[in-house]
């Protein structure tokens, strides 16, 4: 799993948990320092309300987040022991104590207390570093660590045998070895496990998608240029970060080099860098935030709704499919179960009212009475908002395609357009098509909406989008 989806999700958890702990320690000693008079005293939970109070506070979580982010703490790979966590968050502390302090200065009207700030720097540092040696050993120390990405090596000779240890030795706790490719025009001595090759790199994507594969290191060259191309071609649209040991080679994604750490190991990052704009940044701030609340405030409600959904036939609780995501890698689709226990074996006698690829029966005999509800209410699409916590998926984007819909694509011309246009961004929970029909719109007028929203996309079209959502669902139009 890569550090930009789950895992740092579940450490931004922590952090923004932890921040929140800082505040209530620092108002604790605020109050005992400096007791208000009576019937003018500000409570805890003030601070965080719509008032003079929470811009300031707002921009101090700010400059907290932006300064762990400058010093690498979201990063796994950088945090491999204790002594490495603790000067990291020293000197994050340090450049957000210093920066929330002179940005209130600038402020004209000072609602917080120097002693109240000064109080809250050293609260949330301790409590951030409490908070993340906490999770730092429960994930160290996991049978199976969350924090782990799914690595390959290229190469099967003397280096990827000494790599291979590398990872063992430095990064075990955030990095599981899959196995190894045998690079183009190999002719030497093989030194790492015939068992753990896992084939020819012409089988790149294939395995991404078989194994999960998040990194890739280049401890071989391919034999030519077009090669190492075509795979810095394909590991940057399925998401895959190229890492290259240090030898001679010019860079083949792009001009910039960037550095990926090991322990105490450099790897220079051949991976196609993206530059993402303040719009795009805020998309994944927004959609993290969004989704981490959603999850917190409705687990009740969902848990109540599994729970019925496993008394009603005693199936499991959750739909999952293999989709295709950004770049054609596919991820597992996560629903709450509207149809019988075998609906897929069941399809192949049903009729299909959908006029392209897509699988659209109106009265659908598959469909449970409670799924039924949950289908026209859209509350059996709420599990996917863990899919935007992993980072397969965003709050609004075209909807992600079932593998078995895509089959033949490539043989319209216009179908595999539309397909490439879809595989440059992730997927969403809802999208153009959601807000204007639903699965009343044509197939060809999803193609549109589709089109249309990737090359005219802006952060204003998502809010657009997410506020025109509900209103669709409540209103159930085109819920199948």
């Amino acid at each position: 799993m890569q550090p930009t989806g789950l895992a740092r999700a579940l450490v931004l958890s922590v952090d923004l948990l932890a921040l929140l702990v800082g505040l209530l320690l620092a108002h604790a000693a605020w109050q005992a320092w400096q007791p208000p008079p009576p019937g003018v005293a500000v409570a805890a939970i003030d601070l965080l309300l719509p008032n003079p109070w929470s811009p300031p506070l707002l921009g101090i979580f700010v400059l907290w987040l932006g300064a762990l982010r400058h010093y690498g703490l979201y990063d796994p790979g950088r945090i491999t022991h204790t002594w490495r966590l603790a000067a990291g968050l020293s000197r994050a502390s340090a450049l957000a104590a210093l920066l929330s302090m002179n940005a209130l200065l600038l402020l004209e009207a000072r609602t917080w207390s120097r002693f109240l700030l000064a109080a809250y720097c050293l609260a949330a540092a301790a409590s951030l570093f409490v908070g993340r040696l906490s999770l730092f050993y429960a994930l160290r120390f996991a049978p199976r660590p969350i924090i782990q990405q799914r690595v390959a090596i290229i190469g099967v000779g003397e280096e990827a045998a000494r790599m291979s240890e590398r990872l063992a030795r430095y990064g075990a706790h955030a990095y599981a070895l899959v196995g190894f490719f045998t690079p183009p025009g190999h002719s030497g001595p093989v030194a790492v496990q015939p068992g753990r090759i896992l084939g020819p790199l012409s089988t790149f994507a294939e395995q991404v998608n078989r194994h999960d594969l998040r990194v890739v290191i280049l401890t071989a060259l391919p034999a030519a240029r077009a090669d190492a191309l075509t795979l810095a071609t394909q590991a940057d649209a399925m998401g895959v970060a190229v890492w290259q040991v240090p030898f001679t080679w010019g860079a083949v994604a792009n001009t910039r080099v960037d550095i990926a750490r090991l322990g105490n190991i450099e790897l220079i990052n051949l991976t196609g860098v993206d530059y993402p704009s303040l719009g795009t940044q805020l998309k994944r701030a927004l959609d993290l935030l969004a989704a981490s609340a959603l999850i917190l405030l409705l687990a009740p409600a969902l848990l109540a709704i599994g729970l019925l959904i496993k008394l009603q036939d005693g199936g499991p609780v959750l739909y999952v499919q293999e989709r295709s995501g950004k770049g054609g890698r596919t991820f597992p689709f996560f629903k709450l179960r509207t149809m019988v226990v075998g609906a897929e074996a069941l399809r192949d006698g049903l009729p299909n009212e959908a006029d392209g690829v897509l699988f659209k029966l109106s009265d659908d005999p598959r469909i449970t009475r409670l799924g039924r509800f949950l289908r026209r209410s859209s509350i059996d699409e709420l599990p996917q908002l863990w899919n935007v916590l992993r980072g397969d998926m965003n709050l609004v984007g075209p909807r992600p395609l079932p593998m078995a819909d895509l089959v033949g694509i490539e043989r319209d011309p216009e179908l595999q357009y539309w397909y490439e246009m879809r595989s440059r961004v992730k997927p969403g929970i809802t999208g153009p098509w959601q807000v204007s029909g639903r699965s009343d719109a044509s197939f060809r007028e999803m193609m549109q909406h589709d089109i249309a929203y990737i090359q005219d996309w802006s952060l204003w079209l998502d809010l657009l989008i997410l506020l025109r959502t509900l209103p669709a669902v409540l209103r159930g139009r085109g819920a199948r």
